[in-house]
């Protein structure tokens, strides 16, 4: 999936709104900071579905990759 380039008056105008997604975060800035929990889990779902995997599959890779991140300790969820 591609996506068009916001528009950086667009993205100013949304980061002044939300400053904390580095979603909206001015260009080049969005590289030096992490992103959050639940951007790494939407990218997750987004990369799943497009590849078509069920939603077991869906629930392994969102564990494996919050894992990976140090974002939740290893074990049962």
């Amino acid at each position: 999936m591609t996506r068009a380039p916001i528009p950086e008056a667009l993205r100013a105008s949304l980061h002044a709104r939300f400053p904390k997604q580095s979603r909206w975060f001015p260009a080049g800035m969005a590289e030096q900071v992490a992103p959050a929990p639940w951007e790494i889990i939407r990218e997750v779902l987004a990369r799943g579905h497009a590849d078509g995997l069920d939603d077991v599959q869906l629930a392994g890779g969102v564990y494996a990759v919050l894992i990976s991140h140090g974002l939740i300790q290893e074990g049962r969820a």
